[in-house]
């Protein structure tokens, strides 16, 4: 098992932590206070107003001065977080924590952001370069003005930040779409192959379930009356779909070390890929206006990833979601227009077989004979050690991610993914904020390249609608998502992009509502294009609309409590299968309490803890049944289908294991649910020995409500309760489009502060457990009213 990056900082720590007290008063960071300072590289006077959490907005008499100043308030509030997006995406790590990340900067290299990031420097003649130009000079006068107070992880790796490069700004981008991609699951499917074998493969292949709610039914291309394609695997061999493509040379051991690098890597970031949003016209509205409502589901770590704030500039008038490391809101709404993201699941990369030459190792065989590797020498220096040289190749597909030594006449793996080509993702983010109405929304997301996502919008006009953005590798050849396929051949080469107009789209439906919650876009062959079959299961998507569609019409209030909702239609489904468990292990009290469950994961709830134990022990005992051992890949829909009497292939649930699994969570029966299941606000210092609850990084022990299938999620791991929630609504927005500015609010679970013991490093952590909004208004007199401190920034000269 390799060393966890979390826990070599651990220990990094405990080693540097004779530093504490030099570092104990950087925890708080600086004090929220009206004061003027002179900010180098501006034109025109700048005035942040912060509210009483700490949010600032931002009025500038230009768009560049503007995102001047968001790279000097971001860097302020949370230069750390930004230190840790730079070194992941340069692959810089082992700098700083020394050896115990050498292989995660390996395999950061070779797939190679930073220099994806670089090839876009096509684009630095362009408006937005400039735009980012500006943000990184805020970013550095804040650097260069800060040195006293810089956040305290800087004074215990002991170690000063560099200056921030705009190609960094690109880099977020290529970050956003690594966190929010899925490659781990071909690289477990080829696993599983080896293991298992195709037959019993077949049922772990990515599909939807014929009755699970899709997202646009009905959108154009979709005939009446299609049937949902066949998914490639045995059974689509069978009814004459496309084959299996020949499985992969490397032995399992191989390719699970391979996806554990991805694990490392995905450690520092997001662990999950899903989200809620909703969009609902007028018809449904008590406004006669749209609504819409928005919670993305990311990782749950201190500092939050999301940073609220309002950009008020002519031009661009934008409150919401920022990024540190980025200009302009990611999310949010403008005067005119509102919008939100969930992901799509896209299969948006694949790794390709490639055979290297036999008679000459610096050649692999292409479609038209043997071609060369391309190599690039990188250098990783190591703190305390000599540095590392690794040489990475390439192959037209993309880099070699398996390794090459002495591998002449073997196969190798090669990663190709959309976001290694340039983007105008920040470009399109930009026009979306300055977009007047939703075809004017429409048309700057034309050149939103990646991260892919579903979006919703609606304007203050009353029109509304849903549109998934991103690039999608147009794959003629039909073959299997995820699964590795053969280099050589040219048969499942990308032959180019699903074009814009082709993508799932859905304008202001008959239903009056619009939901998405990564569950399928539509099922015909369009859609299967544009989806890996990575979906989540249906069953938030389902709540939502049956909780929409449970009343006439909405508000923001109402949206709200669907937000918080902690129903589940996995529950309403698989209730039933649990009470029978219990009842057949003997325990009818038990049994009788399920029952009478009112099917809420609320906090008291015993209930809660008894049914998500039982799904747990007895997801694990499958699993262990299924591989005939400790297990591997193995998706929760294999034991829905179990229970349903619908899996095919030789492998069965065994009949006892239900009331096996019941017996097993009995004894946790009493256990509230507040108590089973805890939050953690995770921070990679936190786990350090001492210093770690000495200078408290981050949260954890904290009791939280919903489930891992309810719309107030709550993504839960552990082997047995105290369950750790470590994933779940990073935010939530919602807004009533006949009035933006009055109820348009917003919230995130943490604060807006990376300093530790900030009085707004967590101020908004209760607020998001009680399922309150905090509104961010768009007019100056209103957020002037909220004002408690005012900084002035003034061009040199000033005065």
């Amino acid at each position: 098992m390799k060393k966890t990056i979390k826990l070599a900082l651990a220990f990094l720590l405990l080693f540097l932590g004779l530093g504490y007290f030099g570092v104990h008063k950087a925890r708080s960071g600086p004090d929220l206070q009206s004061e003027t300072l002179t900010l180098e590289g501006l034109r025109e006077p700048v005035e942040v107003l912060y509210d009483s959490l700490g949010v600032p907005h931002i009025f500038a008499a230009s768009i560049r001065d503007l995102f001047l100043a968001q790279g000097y308030v971001h860097a302020r509030d949370r230069l750390w977080q930004m230190e840790m997006f730079r070194r992941v995406l340069q692959g810089r790590l082992s700098e700083i924590f020394g050896e115990a990340t050498v292989e995660t900067d390996r395999f950061l290299r070779t797939i190679g952001l930073e220099t994806a990031a670089r090839a876009g420097r096509a684009f630095t003649n362009t408006p937005i370069f400039q735009q980012m130009s500006a943000y990184a000079a805020g970013v550095n006068a804040a650097i260069d003005g800060w040195e006293g107070l810089l956040p305290p992880e800087f004074h215990l790796l002991r170690f000063k930040p560099e200056p921030w490069d705009p190609v960094l700004t690109q880099g977020i981008e290529k970050l956003m779409a690594w966190d929010l991609s899925d490659y781990q699951t071909g690289l477990n499917l080829a696993a599983a192959r080896e293991l298992l074998g195709d037959e019993a493969l077949a049922p772990l292949m990515p599909r939807y379930p014929e009755w699970g709610v899709t997202i646009v039914e009905g959108w154009p291309g979709e005939a009446e009356g299609t049937e949902a394609p066949a998914h490639a695997s045995v059974e689509g061999v069978a009814a004459g779909g496309s084959p299996l493509p020949p499985p992969v040379s490397l032995d399992a051991a191989t390719l699970a070390s391979l996806s554990d690098d991805i694990a490392q890597v995905l450690e520092l970031g997001s662990v999950v890929r899903a989200s809620n949003s909703w969009v609902i016209g007028g018809k449904r509205s008590a406004s006669g206006k749209p609504l819409l409502a928005n919670d993305m589901h990311l990782g749950m770590n201190a500092p939050n990833i999301w940073y609220l704030m309002g950009l008020h500039a002519p031009g661009y008038d934008v409150v919401g979601m920022t990024i540190p490391g980025a200009p302009g809101v990611v999310a949010g709404h403008s005067r005119a227009v509102a919008w939100g993201f969930t992901n799509a699941m896209v299969d948006d990369s694949d790794f390709f077989i490639e055979r290297v030459n036999p008679e000459n190792p610096s050649q692999y065989l292409a479609a038209r004979g043997f071609g060369e590797f391309k190599t690039r020498e990188e250098i990783i220096h190591v703190r305390g050690q000599d540095p590392v040289i690794l040489e990475v190749r390439s192959t037209y597909h993309g880099p070699i991610v398996t390794p090459v030594e002495d591998r002449a006449g073997e196969e190798l793996l090669a990663f190709q993914w959309v976001a290694q080509t340039p983007a105008g993702t920040f470009q399109a983010m930009l026009d979306m904020g300055r977009a007047r109405n939703v075809e004017e929304f429409i048309r700057a997301m034309r050149q939103f390249d990646n991260p892919h996502q579903n979006v919703i919008f609606a304007d203050t006009a009353g029109a509304w609608g849903y549109w998934m953005g991103g690039q999608v590798p147009d794959r003629r050849s039909g073959h299997p998502p995820h699964l590795p396929v053969p280099g050589w051949t040219g048969e499942h080469d990308w032959t180019g992009w699903i074009p814009f107009e082709e993508k799932p789209h859905l304008l202001a439906p008959e239903r009056g509502y619009i939901a998405t919650a990564n569950n399928a876009q539509g099922r015909d062959e369009a859609a299967r294009l544009v989806s890996d079959g990575g979906w989540f299961g249906p069953y938030r998507a389902q709540r939502i609309s049956e909780l929409i569609e449970a009343r006439d019409l909405h508000d923001a209030a109402s949206l709200l409590d669907i937000q918080m909702n902690t129903g589940s239609a996995f529950v309403d489904r698989y209730l039933h299968r649990a009470v029978a468990a219990f009842r057949d292990a003997g325990l009818h009290n038990l049994s009788e309490r399920l029952e009478g469950w009112d099917r809420l994961a609320d906090l008291e709830s015993t209930e809660a803890t008894l049914f998500h134990t039982w799904w747990t022990f007895l997801y694990r005992s499958f699993r262990e049944h299924y591989y005939g051992g400790e297990g591997g890949y193995f998706p929760g829909r294999v034991l829905e289908e179990a229970l349903d009497g619908t899996l095919e292939g030789g492998i069965q649930l065994p009949a006892g294991a239900p009331a096996e699994a019941a017996r097993a969570a009995a004894e946790y029966a009493e256990m509230p649910w507040g108590e089973a299941h805890q939050l953690t606000l995770d921070h990679p210092l936190a786990q350090a020995p001492v210093l770690g609850s000495l200078l408290k990084f981050g949260r954890s022990g904290i009791p939280r409500v919903g489930g891992p299938f309810s719309v107030n999620v709550a993504g839960l791991v552990g082997a047995n309760p105290p369950f750790r929630v470590i994933w779940g609504p990073s935010q939530r927005h919602v807004v009533d489009m006949a009035d933006p500015d009055g109820s348009g609010g917003f919230i995130i679970p943490g604060g807006q502060s990376g300093y530790p013991a900030n009085a707004h490093s967590f101020d908004q952590l209760e607020l998001w457990q009680e399922g309150r909004l905090w509104l961010l208004p768009l007019e100056r007199s209103k957020v002037e009213a909220r004002t408690v401190a005012t900084l002035r920034l003034d061009p040199p000269g000033a005065g």
